[in-house]
């Protein structure tokens, strides 16, 4: 299983640290790629669960809607922080990436350096 922990880079985005040596599969090496792109959606979705949790939506939303609203997104966090999770996952992360990006257009995907490590992994 891949190492991988969580940091802060310098400018206090958090960012995921990733060991790919634990990437079995061409699959999982994607799925780990995948993680590390959408990285950039951690903190918008972070601020829209602490105003679901304050009640910032309470009027448009039932606490029914709510408590399910904070639980996906507390899902996806929890996936996007898991690039180890492999590729038995990539589907649902493809969904979810379509998702992020017409939620927070203004976002843009990070670009991967795990791409150019596809060649260690082969040797």
């Amino acid at each position: 299983m891949a190492e991988s922990g969580i940091k802060r880079s310098r400018d206090g985005e958090l960012e995921t640290v990733v060991n790919i040596q634990g990437c079995t599969t061409e699959g999982d090496l994607l799925f780990a790629q995948k993680c590390k792109e959408l990285q950039g959606f951690i903190r918008p979705l972070t601020d829209l669960l602490n105003g679901l949790k304050m009640g910032r939506f309470e009027r448009g939303l039932s606490s029914f809607q709510q408590s399910v609203a904070m639980d996906r997104i507390q899902r996806i966090v929890g996936v996007l922080q898991k690039p180890q999770m492999g590729e038995r996952y990539l589907g649902t992360l493809l969904q979810v990436e379509g998702m992020l990006k017409t939620w927070f257009p203004h976002i843009a995907a990070q670009k991967s350096s795990l791409s150019g490590s596809r060649h260690q992994m082969a040797k």
